[in-house]
């Protein structure tokens, strides 16, 4: 098959992590019921809209002098497209039985009255106040699709373990890790206490060419999913690793052991969640302003980047979390931190958008935008200032157009609707600096 012949668009979306994590911490809140579901064969369920045509499989024979091909009915795996022809024949149904799709913020996540349901190709996960109301809509689309319950109680999805005791889950990858430390060969190796060093991690261009025998982007690309999900302890050493896949040296492969090392060390901790009873939803930032001064060559432009560190919080709990190098150069500390403001309000301000939708439908109240009124918290008094004026100043009007987006969403004595509240907080209580 050809693309943009025979196929135009080939990808499935699937459900965010932030939406999972939302989830979870929302079923112990409201203790909700949940339900896992798996659909049997599912590629070859969505019917084709075109003519497929395949070779005759290896073992089958025919009885025909000319050569013979067979007419696909259905989507097989191996299409390019049959993903996204199965995610469009789930959409399809689920909305058939009452769900709407929230396709503004994440395309998976499906609302119903009585329901909850985040899909991930074919691996569905359902959350309800009334058991019997979400088996009831399971058993509507089994009339329509070949379904089946793993679990009546989610316990663990894509290679994470929930583990619930009480009011609190905990998220777990020991598979993972069991994994990364055999890809590095690390198993007999001793464990350390800290997982990176002091100064950061920069492109030792002169250093030792790389040594080891396993793939470096491969093993960072598995603690990259391990620090995006149940390990945000280890987001910035990540981070300062995942620079340098395309052209690794030595020390970044020392780089990569040291944090091996360190999970070692606490492989059976993971991510718990507690949360408080309300919908609050709390937002720490922070910036560390050229940061990479010292570690590069002073002649690269990269020297004078600085990195924004940020975690969102619902209801007490880690809800998404992020360690990345800004991509303009900040000219002080004012305007890194006020970058790094700015632009992770651009995840805030969706997500506080998702909270309320789903607060609706678990809670029946239509009193949400009360209760997730958010506070940010900002250690640097420049960047809190002009965030909160009334007015561009002079010395910030050459980054407004960019960076002042959110300005009207934030509470001042001039917008007192505002729905976001910038806070001072001292630097040792900054979530966001790990």
């Amino acid at each position: 098959m050809v693309q943009n012949v025979d196929y135009f668009q080939s990808y499935s979306p699937v459900v965010q992590w932030s939406s999972v994590r939302l989830m979870l911490i929302i079923s112990i809140i409201h203790a909700l019921e949940t339900r896992q579901v798996d659909y049997v064969n599912a590629f070859a369920q969505a019917s084709l809209d075109k003519d497929v045509f395949i070779e005759l499989p290896q073992g089958f024979e025919h009885n025909n002098d000319e050569d013979c091909v067979l007419q696909l009915h259905k989507s097989s795996y191996g299409m390019s497209d049959a993903p996204l022809m199965f995610f469009e024949l789930l959409k399809t149904n689920l909305e058939a039985v009452g769900f709407k799709q929230y396709n503004e913020i994440d395309p998976c996540l499906f609302v119903h009255k009585d329901a909850i349901c985040l899909t991930y190709v074919d691996d569905c996960l359902w959350f309800g106040k009334d058991g019997r109301a979400v088996d009831a809509l399971i058993e509507k689309m089994k009339k329509r699709m070949d379904l089946k319950v793993e679990s009546r109680d989610v316990s663990a999805f894509l290679g994470i373990q929930f583990t619930r005791s009480g009011e609190t889950i905990e998220l777990k990858q020991l598979g993972l890790i069991d994994k990364i430390i055999e890809a590095t060969g690390l198993q007999e190796a001793n464990i350390t206490r800290t997982l990176a060093d002091p100064k950061t991690l920069g492109k030792d261009k002169e250093g030792q060419a790389y040594q080891e025998q396993w793939n470096y982007s491969s093993v960072v690309g598995m603690l990259l999913y391990l620090s995006g999900n149940s390990r945000p302890d280890i987001a910035f050493a990540v981070n300062q690793a995942a620079r340098f896949t395309h052209d690794p040296k030595q020390s970044h492969a020392n780089a990569i052991k040291k944090i091996v090392r360190y999970i070692m060390g606490s492989r059976d901790r993971g991510l718990t969640f507690k949360p408080t009873k309300d919908w609050k939803v709390d937002y720490y930032v922070d910036a560390d302003f050229c940061g990479l001064w010292g570690s590069e060559d002073p002649e690269d432009p990269i020297v004078s980047k600085s990195r924004t560190g940020y975690i969102i919080m619902l209801a007490g709990c880690p809800l998404l979390w992020k360690s990345s190098l800004q991509t303009e150069t900040s000219v002080s500390t004012m305007m890194a931190e006020y970058v790094a403001l700015s632009s992770v309000m651009r995840d805030l301000l969706p997500l506080k958008t998702l909270v309320k939708s789903v607060a609706k439908v678990v809670t029946g109240d239509d009193t949400v935008k009360v209760t997730t009124k958010s506070d940010v918290f900002e250690d640097n008094n420049g960047a809190l200032t002009v965030a909160t004026l009334p007015k561009i100043t002079p010395q910030s009007k050459f980054f407004a157009v960019k960076y002042h987006f959110f300005r009207e969403h934030v509470r001042t004595d001039n917008n007192p609707e505002g729905e976001v509240e910038i806070l001072k907080i001292e630097s040792k209580d900054q979530l966001a600096d790990i």
